[in-house]
């Protein structure tokens, strides 16, 4: 595609433990990727999920968010997140403490 630079909305790579849930099925997992709309996981356990389904997403240094799920590349999940002043200030959260302010050893 001629003039196409990538995604418009900047991801960061992470590796955050995760519980994940989808129609009363859950995985712990890893979420790869963030940006303030969207989140890429890790599945460690096969659990149906679809196009559209919603997803809950569970980190430590996040608390629970809440997505649809937008694409599936098995054990990846992509979701969008519901947009909520809630989920918005966790990701921003996350950025703030975590992403910006690394932990060193």
């Amino acid at each position: 595609m001629k003039g196409y630079n990538g995604r418009a909305i900047q991801r960061d790579r992470t590796r955050l433990r995760a519980k994940i849930e989808c129609m009363g099925q859950k995985s712990h997992g890893a979420v790869l990727d963030l940006s303030q709309h969207g989140i890429c996981m890790y599945l460690s356990v096969d659990i149906p999920v679809g196009f559209g389904d919603k997803i809950t997403v569970e980190t430590e240094e996040m608390g629970l968010l809440i997505g649809t799920v937008r694409w599936i590349r098995r054990p990846r999940i992509g979701a969008e997140l519901v947009l909520t002043s809630n989920n918005r200030a966790k990701v921003e959260s996350y950025y703030r403490f975590f992403k910006d302010n690394p932990v060193t050893a």
